[in-house]
């Protein structure tokens, strides 16, 4: 074990601890009152308010407003204070209203580790605990050396085991391997991004894998959407931009037809580039060097090139397996993996959303079928081995075909209902009854009924005596997979449709979301609902 800091001693962390409380402020201001700020920006915009005008107030705002974070920022970290006891942490902040936490350390689940390239210099690091029951880093120590996390990390797996063997639980965190003996060992892991099984390793990313991550992201259309807000932005220097463009304008105009279009084409390919560029690059920073391991009972991720993030999540805290890929995922054949924990509670003492300190899912962002199936093995050990992640199993039933007309109709309304309104105010009431919007009108409900088509196709479910397995998706695909015991509400409900066709949805309610089922036989509806509320009712085993 290692060597044991001074216990029972009240501590700060060190000063370097003011970046993280400055960081963790400006969040907070920025999410209570990032509306009000917008609502004023739009308002001065549209009422073309002269900033430069009232230039000296304006710097008095933004001086009195930096003044005010940074001292906030300061007091934070003079009233932060943590002692350690042998069985637990507490910790004391707060310097309007006074908050304590005492979390010992046998409640806690998982053990988060953040370093930024400065921590690492300076031998620091943020550590973030969370327990069993909220999906929040109830514990978070800023800036903190890695010797003390050593011995949290050492206290904290000696304080689950002790807990495990008191609730006979070993058995049942037995890997499914260990369970069967006769059964064969998961899978070699070799092939493409995965690494080998050695050292407890399950995943291992490489470095052409953050091409796929990147390729795969949807911040591109985010980065497209900046590039125009920030178009917006450009208004002042509207006399030099427009300058540039006339002079390329001028240029491609002295060139033939076709040297014309490939100059529009070589333009569009590099705004292309550049956003392709951007989003490999994020993927690099977030996913640089990642690994997934199982240590025990507890998976643990490490990843990042800059900032060093470490996700430590215990397998009894997992409630819902999620298996997702997108059109790009779907082409690489490769899908992303998270594995959600519980649902976001306030932290203890805190009444704001800056008090609310999420906690990270288990998340991979790049592995192949075979994988994912080992994962969903060993999370859910010898339970639901009847369950699969992988959305082109037969063993998925579709629903209803009555599906297709309710997401049809769902889709066809607006387009069809805002181009009547358009129509009217801008032509009257005669041009509804034209061609042109009737062909409007027959182009969405013929979209919307490829839409409905295609969503059916990929709605379904399975289900064994322990868990159940959802699919759905329209160009990509998603798997959501969970045991029957973790479920905390069942709920049948019925629209007018369903009930002059004798069906119903299925919503299973568990502490991170909702899993729906819809449009399946009532009377089917029913017995899974009561099936998994007697599965709750008699398992003996915790859902956390």
């Amino acid at each position: 074990m290692a060597n044991p800091p001074d216990l029972g001693v009240w501590r700060r962390t060190s000063p370097f601890a003011i970046a993280f409380f400055l960081g963790a402020t400006i969040k907070a201001v920025a999410g209570s009152y990032i509306q009000l700020v917008a609502s004023f920006g739009a308002i001065a915009y549209l009422t073309r308010f002269e900033f430069l005008s009232s230039r000296g107030s304006l710097a008095w705002a933004i001086l009195a407003v930096v003044l005010a974070i940074g001292a906030a920022a300061l007091l934070r970290y003079w009233f932060f204070r943590f002692k350690l006891e042998e069985d637990r942490l507490l910790i004391r902040q707060g310097f309007v209203k006074r908050t304590a936490l005492d979390l010992p350390f046998d409640r806690v689940q998982g053990i988060n580790v953040e370093r930024s390239p400065v921590d690492r210099i300076l031998g620091l690091m943020t550590v973030r605990l969370d327990t069993a029951g909220t999906a929040t880093a109830e514990g978070r120590l800023p800036a903190v050396n890695t010797e003390l996390a050593d011995w949290l990390r050492t206290r904290v797996d000696r304080g689950r085991r002790r807990k495990r063997v008191g609730d006979g639980e070993d058995r049942a965190r037995t890997p499914v391997d260990a369970v069967h003996p006769g059964a064969e060992s998961f899978p070699d892991l070799s092939a493409g991004a995965q690494g080998p099984t050695t050292g407890g390793v399950i995943v291992r990313l490489t470095n052409s894998d953050m091409l796929r991550i990147g390729l795969a992201d949807r911040k591109a259309l985010v980065l497209a959407g900046a590039l125009a807000a920030l178009a917006q932005a450009a208004e002042p220097f509207e006399d030099a931009i427009l300058g540039v463009l006339d002079t390329l304008q001028t240029a491609v105009a002295d060139l033939g037809t076709f040297s014309q279009a490939t100059a529009v084409i070589l333009v569009v390919l590099a705004i292309l580039f550049v956003l392709l560029l951007a989003v490999v690059v994020g993927a690099f920073l977030r996913h640089h060097d990642f690994t997934l391991s199982r240590q025990g009972t507890a998976f643990r991720s490490r990843g990042g090139l800059l900032t060093q993030k470490e996700v430590v999540v215990e397998a009894a805290k997992i409630q819902q397996l999620t298996l997702s890929r997108n059109l790009v995922l779907r082409w690489f054949g490769r899908y992303r993996f998270e594995a959600l924990p519980a649902g976001a509670m306030p932290v203890p003492g805190g009444d704001n959303a800056g008090s609310l300190e999420i906690a990270e899912n288990l998340t991979v962002p790049l592995l192949d079928g075979p994988v994912a199936e080992t994962m969903r093995r060993q999370v859910f050990t010898a339970e639901a081995p009847g369950l699969t992640l992988l959305p082109a199993s037969p063993g998925f039933v579709r629903v209803s075909p009555y599906y297709i007309r309710a997401i049809a109709l769902r889709t066809v309304a607006v387009p069809v209902l805002g181009g009547a309104v358009f129509t009217l105010a801008q032509w009257g009431p005669s041009a509804t009854a034209s061609p042109p919007f009737a062909a409007w009108c027959l182009l969405w409900l013929a979209l919307s009924g490829l839409i409905g088509l295609q969503s059916w196709r990929r709605r379904g479910y399975l289900h064994d005596d322990e868990g159940l397995a959802s699919r759905r998706g329209l160009v990509g695909s998603r798997v959501d997979a969970f045991l029957f015991r973790k479920v905390q509400g069942v709920t049948v409900k019925r629209s007018p449709l369903q009930r002059r066709r004798g069906l119903a949805t299925l919503e299973v309610h568990l502490s991170s979301g909702v899993v729906t089922v819809p449009y399946i036989a009532r009377d089917t509806a029913a017995r899974l609902r009561d099936y998994i509320l007697y599965k709750v009712e008699s398992s003996h085993l915790p859902w956390h």
